[in-house]
């Protein structure tokens, strides 16, 4: 079933992340980013950066996509410069990759936490299509890494991919990248050599998974949540 298309993700919170990527201040060095049309096509753009600051701004954007703001500041720049530490080391091949049945692993346990029912579980061959599907159609290659990974992903790779299971109910399709592809042709077509801004185009439906776990945080203390975001951390390497 194709997914609609709508103006705005994960509701306030992404509006948020969006107007933070759109209006915080270039840092020497950095690339100069164009708009963004789809949730992955910023993510990608921003898996480009090379330097410390770069990957720390991406690393901190990922966290954002699953870690809500009530567990404070500290706690998420924690887990932003665990994340950006693991993936720097993993670029320079000093550190570890994160095999795809971790995620797989990770997102199942996720959902068994939260008491999602049964239907709402992945597993190791969904993942492998949608990474090997993305490498074929040459979707995002700074985001996903099968092609040069293969079975393996870069730690924030693997957080962007347990929000994709997380927004397709552990369900990923070929649509998701077709869509967010077309996406970023059209806009490229009707903005060629646009400066940074910020247009994205949602690509998810209703999601009960990240319903379930929005809901976590008022059917627990507040250290089980915590502990909650924590093993996930761990489970996704860093």
């Amino acid at each position: 079933m194709y997914r609609k298309v709508i103006t705005g993700i994960l509701p306030a919170l992404f509006l948020i992340l969006a107007m933070a990527f759109a209006f915080s201040p270039q840092l020497d060095g950095q690339q100069h980013l164009r708009r963004a049309s789809s949730v992955p096509d910023l993510f990608n753009q921003e898996a480009g950066a090379s330097d410390p600051a770069g990957i720390l701004k991406y690393s901190k954007g990922l966290i954002g996509l699953f870690v809500p703001e009530y567990t404070g500041e500290s706690f998420i720049n924690s887990l932003a410069d665990r994340l950006a530490r693991a993936e720097q080391m993993a670029r320079e091949g000093n550190g570890k990759l994160v095999p795809e049945q971790d995620v797989v692993q990770a997102f199942n346990e996720l959902m068994q936490q939260v008491g999602a029912p049964s239907s709402l579980r992945t597993d190791e061959a969904s993942m492998r299509r949608f990474r090997e599907y993305a490498a074929s159609i040459k979707a995002f290659p700074a985001l996903f890494t099968a092609a040069r990974n293969g079975t393996n992903c870069n730690p924030g790779e693997a957080v962007f991919l347990l929000y994709v299971l997380l927004s397709e109910n552990g369900h990923p399709s070929e649509i998701y990248l077709d869509s967010a592809m077309a996406l970023t042709q059209l806009d490229t077509q009707r903005n060629p050599g646009s400066g940074r801004g910020f247009v994205v185009g949602g690509l998810m439906s209703d999601s009960r998974a990240s319903a379930l776990l929005d809901l976590y945080p008022a059917k627990h203390s507040r250290s089980d949540a915590f502990a909650l975001y924590k093993n996930l951390a761990v489970e996704l390497g860093f």
